[in-house]
């Protein structure tokens, strides 16, 4: 109890909340009145709808000691980064430092617990991406006379947007004879984005008289069995094709051209399971029924129709996109003051409501297209998968919204102001960096297109599309108050 009898509540950092479980659960803390939350960030730009709602906001470099030990001050539970993954190369290392600067900031300012989901192994997992998480958790538990961890471990996460559940669905859409080389035997453990976000709650208030480790999610099972529950779950008749080598060089490729994964993240992914794979074996269960007697994951088949509702109903909460090499909104203002090269759009659209004007440039892209020219924009999309993208083949989150950090086909959501700007940042190589902004002012529609090129192959590239960007451009700013005004 507090002062004038008043229940006291837990006060409870998240740290970098932007990611794909970190919205999910920033959302659910946010539900529970006996928590007090806090959210670290290095962009508030970046919380989109949450940054009204939110009731603390921590803002600044999560590398800087000072913002930290701000961030932690008066805290009594902290979350360490749910679960971002990196392509950079350097992402392994940073995440280390990061743990080692986190934990010291927590010790120093006297906050009680640190709650940290790895993955489900603590053997030589021969893969550098799961040892740094390993490696991670064993920095953030080194000072048990200071502060408690929990540590959960946990497999692939299953829900809609999620990497995994991606894969599987797209794999099952795609072809009706499904090949299965032999890596897609490799047994894995997974768990549901509901049940994982119940466990992460929860693990706040349990007694503790010391660290704990807890194995968290269902029995492994292989990518093939997980391809044939998925289909039988969204109602595909499917042929699977087993194959008697294991593919290591082509699926990744295979992957990327079914998926809208890019091929560096698709090898990541694929090696990631071979390697967990190696040390899965089956998940003890006795901790999590001592701490947690209260959850039950939900099956496979259960979590995969949770996800398919949720697409269904256009409740995507957050998406893989949110994990994956985040760009921060902050610093991109800089690289547009100094592109070099810039192609300015402007219509008017008279009585047209401003309103519509702005709902019909969210509106663009995914299903809706890119207008006229949209084959020219899903070729400019298959070149950039085959040099390693995304391309467009990631589409929207959901049709009806869009959000700062959101991929919309080739591009990211870098900033959003409602009724007065879209900033968009290409994902695509270009030669440099590209960004594509539209702006409101009075009755007219702005739109810039920036380029700042690297080299001279940067300035080829822009000289080269030059001559698509004269009627590309001028058709994208005429379409989008075309379609504005025959809006209801």
């Amino acid at each position: 109890m507090g002062e004038n009898g008043k229940t006291r509540k837990t006060s409870v950092l998240l740290a970098a909340p932007t990611s794909y479980l970190g919205r999910r659960l920033m959302r659910k803390l946010m539900e529970r009145p006996e928590i007090r939350l806090r959210v670290l960030v290095a962009d508030r730009r970046n919380l989109g709808v949450f940054i009204g709602a939110a009731p603390e906001i921590v803002e600044g470099d999560i590398f800087d000691d000072g913002v930290l030990r701000r961030a932690a001050e008066g805290i009594d539970v902290a979350y360490f980064p749910v679960r971002f993954v990196g392509t950079d190369p350097e992402f392994d290392r940073h995440l280390k430092v990061f743990a080692e600067k986190f934990r010291d900031a927590c010790v120093a300012v006297g906050v009680g617990r640190i709650l940290f989901l790895g993955v489900f192994t603590r053997k030589d997992a021969r893969n550098e991406t799961i040892q740094a998480m390993i490696d991670a958790g064993e920095i953030l538990s080194a000072r048990p006379d200071r502060i408690r961890t929990v540590w959960l471990r946990a497999g692939f996460i299953l829900g809609s947007g999620s990497l995994l559940f991606e894969m599987l669905s797209n794999l099952a859409q795609k072809l009706p004879v499904l090949p299965t080389p032999r890596w897609m035997e490799t047994r894995v453990s997974t768990i549901g984005a509901g049940d994982l976000q119940e466990y992460l709650v929860q693990a706040i208030s349990i007694p503790l008289s010391g660290d704990i480790e807890v194995e968290i999610g269902l029995p492994p099972l292989s990518l093939r069995e997980m391809l044939v529950a998925t289909a039988s779950v969204m109602g595909l008749s499917r042929v699977f094709l087993p194959l008697p080598f294991d593919a290591m060089r082509l699926s990744p490729a295979v992957l990327m051209l079914l998926t809208p994964f890019s091929t560096p993240l698709s090898a990541m992914f694929i090696r990631i399971v071979a390697a967990a794979g190696k040390t899965h074996g089956e998940i003890p269960q006795e901790n999590a029924r001592r701490h947690f007697p209260g959850i039950v994951p939900a099956a496979f088949e259960e979590a995969v129709s949770r996800a398919v509702e949720a697409i269904g109903e256009e409740e995507v909460v957050s998406r893989w996109t949110d994990s994956v090499d985040p760009v921060a909104a902050s610093g991109e203002e800089e690289g547009m003051s100094s592109s070099m090269f810039q192609d300015v759009r402007r219509e008017s659209f008279g009585t047209v409501p401003p309103e519509k004007i702005f709902r019909a440039v969210k509106s663009i892209g995914g299903k809706e297209g890119w207008f006229h020219f949209n084959i020219l924009w899903r070729i400019r999309g298959a070149v950039d998968k085959l040099a390693g993208g995304y391309g467009v083949s990631v589409g929207r989150r959901v049709e009806d919204g869009l959000r700062v950090g959101d991929i919309l086909d080739v591009w990211r959501v870098i900033d959003l102001r409602e009724g007065k700007r879209l900033l968009l940042k290409a994902q695509m190589k270009v030669g440099g960096e590209a960004w594509l902004e539209f702006r409101i002012e009075g009755n007219t529609l702005v739109q810039t297109a920036y380029h700042y090129p690297k080299g001279l192959t940067g300035r080829l590239y822009w000289y080269s599309m030059v001559p698509f960007h004269a009627f590309i451009f001028r058709d994208m700013v005429r379409s989008i108050v075309r379609r504005a005004e025959r809006m209801e």
